[in-house]
């Protein structure tokens, strides 16, 4: 709404988000600023304990679910190492493990048994 106020032009240097801090109104949204406004986002959506660091999360299985290298998915979501990725391996591994099992009897899997 500033930006409008003050009919200032949104280009690619200048910060997408801006905190509306009394002390910080209109200057670049701080990672502590986006944390607590995702928090706030869990409390109004009523999602336990939702923080930022959820999404990066999700990102990582979801990526590992469509079939990306591990390798690939790793350096996507900035990962340095390879045994705090693992966490996230696990569930791909399960979903592919409960895939493996309906080919072998021949059936057919359902959406909800890879959740």
């Amino acid at each position: 709404m500033a930006r409008k106020t003050r009919r200032e032009e949104i280009t690619s240097d200048r910060p997408l988000i801006l905190s509306q801090h009394a002390t910080r109104s209109c200057e670049r949204l701080s990672d502590r600023g986006i944390y607590f406004a995702i928090e706030k986002i869990g409390e109004l959506a009523e999602i336990s304990q939702l923080h930022p660091h959820s999404f990066r999360h999700t990102y990582s299985t979801e990526l590992l679910l469509m079939g990306v290298d591990p390798t690939h998915a790793r350096k996507l979501t900035g990962h340095q190492s390879e045994k705090a990725f693992r966490r996230y391996t696990l569930r791909g591994e399960q979903s592919s493990a409960i895939a493996a099992y309906y080919r072998a009897v021949g059936e057919e899997m359902e959406k909800q048994d890879l959740k």
